[in-house]
């Protein structure tokens, strides 16, 4: 939008896509942009974990037996769906 200096189709764009005008512009307010990195960086240390689960006694684990092995030798209990992302 802003390389093309499109103002006037925001609207029209944001109608085909299917998402709201605020929400087009709260994506990229700097507090959205913000809270998007801290949740990367927080993604970036459960991967970590999850991996060293996954590799726990050297043998490899499906998302289920990653999620026993978490919370019996780890204590932590992740959703089947943030292991599986």
């Amino acid at each position: 939008m802003k390389k093309y200096k499109l103002k006037r189709l925001v609207s029209y764009l944001c109608d085909v896509m299917g998402i709201s005008r605020s929400g087009y512009y709260n994506y990229f307010l700097e507090k959205s942009a913000q809270k998007r990195v801290e949740q990367e960086q927080a993604d970036e240390v459960v991967k970590e974990i999850i991996l060293k689960a996954y590799h726990f006694r050297g043998r490899k684990k499906g998302a289920r037996q990653i999620k026993m092995t978490l919370e019996n030798q780890y204590g932590i209990t992740y959703n089947l769906k943030r292991i599986r992302r």
